[in-house]
């Protein structure tokens, strides 16, 4: 008889409804707003100097690409590479061909051939 009255005393019963005070509401909200401040933060510029993740203080600075290529050149070792004289290319032994002579007649238009 116990038994069925306790069950029927907690049947009866209406479920807890969870009051939230002020204290408590006023936490939650101070935890969102401390959440949100820290995803914000991040995008915020700053008031005061500048941003020390930004620095540009590279102990080795790394080479353009012209200096790049230059060392990936091979290197003269031999005597016969380091004291190698340029080639000089004699003038007179290149022929142009005769539409790049310049005459003394006067410019006349150019015809189209058929």
């Amino acid at each position: 008889e116990q038994r069925s009255e306790r069950r029927a005393e907690h049947t009866l019963q209406d479920p807890p409804v969870h009051t939230y005070t002020k204290n408590t509401m006023k936490s939650f909200s101070a935890l969102i707003s401390a959440l949100l401040l820290s995803q914000v933060a991040a995008f915020a510029p700053q008031l005061f100097g500048a941003r020390p993740e930004l620095s540009l203080s590279a102990k080795y600075v790394n080479d353009k690409a012209a200096r790049w290529a230059a060392a990936k050149r091979p290197k003269k070792s031999r005597p016969s590479d380091i004291n190698r004289k340029p080639v000089v290319y004699e003038l007179t032994s290149i022929t142009k061909p005769s539409e790049y002579t310049i005459s003394d007649a006067p410019p006349s238009p150019a015809v189209k051939a058929d």
